[in-house]
């Protein structure tokens, strides 16, 4: 189950597995092995699990008391290069930074000394270099090695303008090696990939770029950054070349609330964008470009895909597959999959570019931040991340991640306490291979009950079953998350789904009545306490000088007459300010007759949704009065308001 502090968790989860189906399992081709493997598997066997680690640069150690920000690739003959920060002061840029670099010539097990690709500088004026990227060009074996060159501005403080000289901006820099790596060149490339004289700050993503195999873009270049532009926002754009690294232009900035951000090209050519978001979704942002990383369509959230506004990796498993092949569409994925902390870190793979990601495995259950992947040449595969401690690097082969691309989905679902209720499960088997006895594991409270069953899985082949949970009178509303894991023979698939406990549903109620919201220099709508999403939160008006202060209030309705009797409030999840302290709650059957104070007492500072009970009553309305905030600000902010009762 996920770690959510806005879906409550079970407790004591309890493992519940169940044979799928056994009459029909009869059924399958007589002779047939658990798994028995066909033409077409997109995933070939992986031999024996393979996973070591060992650490590269420990904090403390070799000058430098803080290393940060992993880059790894892969050289054309077969070295592997790693590229993170030494950062003398432990900041990010504007800091004294370097690129460091270290190699190695056995597949990763051995790695030589710590060099230096580019050298920041201690001593007045001081300029430094942070964020490493490598980009290789396949086709003429040369390397480069993005980063930032800052001297008094970091990303944030960055101001417009494109001049070396300037020490308030925050500059584009890229290091060229046509040997390996054993040596570079530099130069300064702002005014090159700033088309727009209001971008004011820019970076290039920290990991490693791209180049296209497919289409009429095959050879093109693609370095990701993230700018600020004009209006303060952020933004992502794909810098590229079409001239083997002569030149770089800057495509079309993309999205709002962007970061960090990676693309990887697609079995048919197109590229995908995945996205850290800044606006703290919880989730990672994802966009589609048609024309070579250009321009891109719609971003949209990826909710296969938690995330803790962190930076993540994403690659192709077989980067040189055919065009339009099974392999061409597997992907792998790393990051911190957790939306409260940089921990959980997380490898995840798909079997059709990126559509659904059933196969995960946990290689570092506590602090990770940032990581990277590339594929090696042996066909397993490097990671490079940060632990907490430094620089580690991993390798991994498919065999130890331990998947079948079987997606699978399990619908959200609502019922009250004490109630039954039966779902669907719908398996898609991508596999290329036979699996006639799978098994289902729910990540389920030890009092919930769960029964169901799931056909047997055929090559390329849809399976259809069923789910029942019982949730027993008592259980606490709220909105669960809860884990499936398909267990085969071949490896195994996950998903989520969410059982809502005792809630009404949001989407039938409205805002009545709110004392203000700030709508002018943020997004801060009432209605955004209905909209399922904790990432985004009402605030009163702040912009105006005389915008009023204690007590606040905002009305709820539900739609219709219900049986309520509780209201849960969730704070602002992205800042310690405008936290709802003392309150009342009210209720109502006509939106202008309010009983109450039904309910009254103090909020905690809790991430976590917080509940506020009364006894059962009829109401269409209802009402939650702020009367004090954490630390006396004149201001309130809610993400989230849920009521308690019968649907």
């Amino acid at each position: 189950m996920t770690a959510n502090p806005y879906l409550r968790r079970l407790p004591r989860r309890r493992a519940v597995s169940f044979l799928l189906a056994p009459a029909l399992a009869a059924a399958t081709v007589a002779g047939a092995s658990p798994a028995q493997a066909i033409a077409g598997a997109p995933v070939p066997p992986g031999g024996e699990p393979l996973y070591t680690e060992q650490d590269l640069a420990v904090n403390g150690r070799e000058g430098f008391p803080n290393y940060r920000i992993p880059a790894l690739t892969v050289t054309p003959d077969g070295d592997l290069l790693a590229s993170y920060d030494g950062r003398p002061t432990g900041i990010d840029a504007p800091g004294p930074n370097s690129i460091l670099q270290r190699r190695s010539t056995d597949g990763g097990r051995t790695w030589g000394e710590q060099q230096v690709v580019s050298a920041g500088q201690t001593t007045a004026p001081i300029k430094g270099f942070s964020d490493p990227s490598y980009l290789v060009d396949r086709e003429t074996g040369t390397i480069f090695n993005f980063h930032v060159y800052s001297q008094r501005q970091g990303f944030a403080g960055s101001r417009p303008g494109t001049d070396p000289a300037d020490p308030n901006v925050l500059h584009a820099n890229v290091a060229t090696s046509t040997d390996g790596g054993l040596t570079w060149s530099h130069r300064t490339i702002t005014a090159d990939i700033t088309p727009d004289p209001g971008w004011r700050s820019r970076f290039a993503a920290s990991g490693e770029g791209i180049q296209l195999r497919y289409g009429p873009h095959a050879g093109r270049l693609i370095q990701q950054y993230t700018i600020i532009n004009a209006a303060g926002a952020f933004q992502a754009v794909s810098v590229y070349s079409d001239d083997h690294g002569r030149t770089w232009r800057a495509g079309e900035a993309v999205g709002v609330g962007m970061d960090e951000n990676k693309t990887v090209e697609l079995s048919d050519g197109r590229v995908l964008l995945n996205s850290r978001d800044s606006a703290r979704s919880g989730y990672r942002k994802v966009a589609v470009s048609t024309d070579g990383g250009h321009s891109y369509g719609p971003v949209t959230i990826d909710r296969d895909l938690p995330d803790p506004t962190n930076n993540a990796s994403i690659i192709r498993a077989f980067p040189d597959a055919p065009a339009g092949s099974a392999r061409a569409k597997v992907l792998l994925f790393s990051n911190a999959a957790s939306q409260t902390s940089r921990s959980q870190g997380t490898i995840r793979m798909s079997c059709d570019d990126g559509q659904t990601w059933p196969v995960s495995k946990v290689f570092q259950p506590g602090s990770m931040s940032y990581s990277t992947l590339t594929a090696l040449p042996d066909g397993t595969y490097g990671l490079l991340y940060e632990p907490g401690t430094g620089i580690r690097y991993a390798n991994f082969n498919l065999a130890w991640l331990g998947g079948i691309c079987a997606p699978f989905t399990i619908p959200d679902v609502a019922l009250e306490p004490g109630q039954q209720v039966t779902v669907p499960v719908a398996v898609t088997n991508q596999s290329g291979i036979a699996v006639p006895k799978p098994s289902l594991q729910l990540d389920a409270s030890p009092d919930w009950q769960v029964q169901g069953s799931v056909e047997p899985l055929m090559p390329g082949r849809q399976a259809k079953g069923q789910v029942t949970i019982t949730v027993p009178a008592g259980t606490t509303p709220g909105r669960y998350r809860v884990g499936a894991t398909l267990r085969t023979s071949a490896g195994n698939a996950s998903t989520t789904f969410t059982v809502t406990v005792g809630l009404l549903d949001q989407a039938r109620m409205s805002i009545a009545d709110v004392d203000s919201e700030e709508t002018a220099r943020e997004d801060g709508r009432a209605s955004n306490v209905i909209d399922g999403n904790p990432s985004t939160f009402w605030h009163t008006e702040w912009s105006r000088a005389d915008a009023p202060g204690y007590p606040h209030r905002i009305s709820l309705d539900l739609g219709g007459t219900h049986t309520i009797s509780g209201l849960q409030y969730t704070r602002r999840q992205n800042s310690a300010n405008e936290q709802v302290a003392d309150y009342e709650i009210y209720t109502s059957l006509n939106g202008t007759t309010w009983d109450g104070p039904v309910a009254s007492g103090r909020f905690t500072t809790s991430l976590a949704p917080q509940r506020a009970v009364f006894p059962a009553r009829d109401a269409r309305y209802i009402r939650l009065v702020a009367l004090s905030e954490q630390t006396g600000h004149k201001y309130a902010a809610v993400a989230e308001l849920e009521v308690e009762g019968q649907r």
